[in-house]
């Protein structure tokens, strides 16, 4: 199905009652996809705006550990806290640029913040004060060893 068709269509005779909603709905696409502040199309970065404060992260079981994987592309190491608690951990980062040109007859200002914050449960009790962290080209290697490690029971079913 293309775009088009999935477009919902409007009705075969509009009424003053289907404009009405036809508008609503428009106004709600038009606030989230082209903010009203906004001198720019921004439809494609409002998302991108929205994943800048909750980074990608993935995290992997092996066995007497997790293995927490963040990316956070831009903000240096001694700009990231990772805290932790016997269920959670908790990555915040901040990373702040300001240009500044002065010329004969302008003023150039510029200034960018990116922010970061998680909060990753774990499904198993783990121990904070053993956790070890790296940080290497903007990804976030996280070692976080469980209380308890898990044990992987492996049984023969039988086939009936």
């Amino acid at each position: 199905m293309t775009k088009s068709e999935i477009a919902r269509k409007k009705a075969l005779f509009p009424t003053t009652f289907d404009e009405i909603f036809e508008g609503f709905r428009r106004d709600l696409e038009d606030a989230f996809y082209f903010p009203k502040w906004s001198f720019f199309d921004r439809r494609k970065d409002v998302v991108s705006d929205l994943e800048a404060h909750l980074p990608l992260c993935d995290m992997e079981d092996l066995v007497d550990k997790y293995e927490v994987t963040v990316e956070a592309p831009g903000i240096p190491k001694d700009k990231i806290t990772v805290k932790a608690g016997p269920d959670y951990i908790d990555i915040e980062g901040e990373q702040e640029k300001k240009t500044e040109e002065k010329r004969k007859n302008y003023l150039y200002n510029e200034r960018s913040y990116t922010s970061i914050k998680r909060r990753i449960s774990t499904p198993e009790e783990i121990v904070p004060s053993k956790i070890d962290a790296k940080m290497e080209n903007g990804i976030l290697n996280i070692q976080v060893p469980k209380k308890t490690p898990t044990k992987s029971e492996e049984t023969k079913v039988e086939i009936k």
